[in-house]
């Protein structure tokens, strides 16, 4: 998605070295954005130059049952987007002198369960907080969002029963919006006012921001506000957030709105010299993995220039916003359907050559030679391994001289040392790898004993099970010869063995077009009893469950 914006900011400021006119780039972006039909849901693209929206212009419909326009009036949610207002106020909080982003988390909610290793405001910030997702939470428990009208007190108790974290504070980036949801208890409980309240008074009426409100009551009549939808089986349907939960998302607003904000604060008119510094600095993170995200946005570079940005997503609302502050350029996008998500990059190498008037710098690529290592040496590598912190399974195979991860051949470097996709894999000896990420996040793979999936096997799993984190139950059962879950709005979700005593399976989490993979990794006694589980996804890990029956 980041490259559609990316690439219509270059349109507009390379436009008099092209010698194209001001009306030649409009008609080339409502070309591309003509796959909003009249009939279907539609979008809102804004841009700014120099602090001044140069273009603003709507697609399709806002509403479809009663067939209104989408209009540059229309607001929708900006979904994760929302985060870089909740961090302001934050960082608004620490000039008044009412925190310091050093500052444990317990000093301003002791609910929040001792660790043994301090969390600090900035810890939220920059999402290194290891506090579990709290969606991710609710879905075990058989309730996904969009399934129930969660509010910002029901998150906040589960929260306060999780008994792990997913990492040492400090130690890895995991994306969580439950450290946005602490973040906001935390404006409220030290301003005494509403999130709301505080973000009008010092964001929203200073910026200008006349369309901007929160949804923290989605029964509230709102002017102008776009339907949210999703395709499926080729027809739309309504896909509404609807939950009382506002913070680390639920921000209505129209695309003008989000480039007044982002003239705004970037221009350092938000607060005292200082907070836009804080807003836009990364924390580094131990073990040399990349540090991108800084206070509620992403920060990156594009063609040697600085690139702050933000997408969002809230059941089938979509957007992002970003901006190019040396070239005083930002570009805000929002739609209510996510139906074009997978399909963006369509046509853009054409864009590339008809409108950028200089390529993206692109750093030289080391060629890789690649070894041929032995079938013998490489039979050693063979097995079922798990990921150390989600128990996720990653089976390697061999055909002939080459190793496969999942199915996906791997390039060796040397005998112990592999390509894998855009990652790499490097094994030791002692029955472990490490993929290293092209984001350099090193996770540790322990190799395992395969499973013998047999009828008496699968059906030893077979029970109830309860989690007092999440104060739920499900069921596992035995039919057509695999391991089943189901568990209220969750209805037959099938289990797939990997190594011993672990299983994976897929749950839609909320209107994702990809559903999450979730690993479980049963727990025996010495009799070879099933005890429990421990149910892990990447961003809410080794949740623990007993076995009750």
């Amino acid at each position: 998605m980041k490259r559609l914006f990316i690439l219509i900011l270059l349109i507009t400021i390379t436009q008099t070295t092209l010698a194209q006119t001001w009306q030649d780039t409009v008609n080339t972006i409502t070309h591309y954005f003509d796959r909003y039909n009249r009939e279907g849901p539609g979008c809102q693209l804004s841009i700014s130059l120099n602090g001044k929206i140069v273009f603003s212009k709507a697609w399709g419909l806002a509403d479809i049952e009663r067939h209104v326009p989408y209009t540059t009036e229309t607001v929708t949610e900006a979904g994760s987007i929302t985060k870089q207002f909740t961090a302001a106020c934050i960082l608004l909080l620490e000039q008044q002198g009412k925190l310091s982003l050093d500052d444990n988390v317990r000093k301003y909610i002791p609910e929040l369960p001792e660790y043994g290793t301090p969390i600090t405001l900035s810890n939220l910030l920059h999402h290194t907080s290891g506090i579990r997702e709290w969606s991710s939470l609710e879905a075990i428990t058989g309730w996904p969002r969009t399934t129930k009208a969660y509010t910002n007190e029901d998150v906040l108790n589960m929260l306060y029963r999780q008994k792990k974290l997913n990492n040492i504070p400090g130690t890895e980036y995991i994306y969580s919006n439950s450290n946005y949801l602490l973040l906001t208890a935390i404006i409220e409980r030290l301003s005494g006012m509403t999130l709301p309240e505080f973000s009008d008074k010092y964001i929203f009426k200073p910026a200008g921001m006349t369309h901007t409100r929160w949804r923290d009551n989605f029964k509230a009549v709102v002017p102008n506000r776009g339907i949210a939808y999703i395709k499926r089986g080729g027809q739309y349907r309504i896909d509404m957030p609807n939950e009382n939960l506002y913070g680390p998302g639920a921000l209505l607003t129209n695309t003008d709105d989000l480039l007044k904000w982002t003239n705004y604060i970037l221009n350092n008119k938000l607060g005292e010299p200082g907070l836009l510094y804080k807003q836009l600095t990364t924390v580094p993170i131990p073990g040399g993995a990349d540090a991108y995200y800084a206070a509620g946005l992403f920060i990156g570079k594009y063609n040697g220039y600085d690139i702050v940005s933000h997408t969002g997503q809230t059941a089938g609302y979509l957007g992002a916003v970003e901006s190019l502050p040396a070239l005083k350029l930002s570009v805000a996008w929002l739609s209510n359907a996510i139906e074009f998500t997978d399909s963006l990059y369509i046509g853009m190498d054409k864009i590339d050559n008809l409108f950028i008037g200089h390529p993206p710098k692109i750093e030289p690529v080391k060629s890789i030679i690649p070894v041929k290592v032995p079938a013998e040496k490489l039979k050693q590598y063979v097995g079922w391994y798990s990921d150390n912190r989600t128990n996720k399974g990653a089976n390697i195979t061999q055909h002939n001289d080459t190793l496969l991860l999942n199915g996906v051949p791997m390039m060796a470097i040397n005998d112990v040392r592999f390509k894998y996709k855009e990652s790499w894999v490097e094994f030791n000896r002692t029955g472990r790898f490490t993929l290293t990420t092209t984001e350099k996040v090193k996770i540790p793979f322990t190799k395992r004993t395969a499973p013998k999936p047999n009828p008496a096997y699968v059906r030893s799993f077979v029970g109830t099970y309860y989690s007092p984190e999440t104060e739920s139950s499900f069921k596992l059962s035995y039919k057509d010869g695999k391991l089943v879950l189901d568990q209220n709005y969750l209805r037959h979700i099938v289990f797939s063995p990997t190594y011993k005593d672990a299983f994976s399976f897929s749950l839609e989490l909320d209107s994702d077009m990809s559903p999450v993979e979730c690993n479980i990794l049963f727990k025996s006694s010495d009799k070879n009893i099933i005890t429990g589980c421990l149910v892990s996804m990447y961003d809410a890990r080794n949740i623990e469950f007993v076995k009750t029956r």
